[in-house]
């Protein structure tokens, strides 16, 4: 979910476009250990870093399915009142914000019992 501006819409928009190359997980980590500020050229070298074709991905990222999931991704989270990452949902239970390891594995022991 984009929170942090328009760096944030355009990092989310390539990483929901990554998956349509199966490169997900490898854009979303290396963006994560990203410093400084996020544009164009940033998720540029990154995904070209990680193997995505560049071209094919700036494509995606400008399809009407990728706008539309993004739109999805925020309207959900504001419905559940989560207004930042990161966000849990556990059951029957919202967390949103940080919280330590203890805390979402007892909740999530819980949520598997009931």
């Amino acid at each position: 979910m984009p929170v942090l501006g328009p760096g944030s819409v355009l990092a989310a928009s390539a990483a929901l476009a990554a998956r349509r190359q199966g490169k997900y997980e490898a854009f979303h980590v290396a963006m994560m250990a990203t410093k400084g500020q996020i544009n164009e050229d940033t998720v540029d070298k990154i995904a070209e870093s990680v193997g995505l074709d560049v071209n094919w991905l700036k494509q995606d990222m400008a399809s009407p399915g990728i706008l539309q999931a993004l739109r999805g991704n925020v309207a959900l989270a504001h419905a559940l009142n989560i207004h930042g990452t990161p966000g849990f949902i556990i059951g029957n239970h919202i967390v949103a914000g940080a919280t330590n390891l203890d805390t979402l594995k007892n909740m999530i022991a819980a949520a598997r019992k009931s």
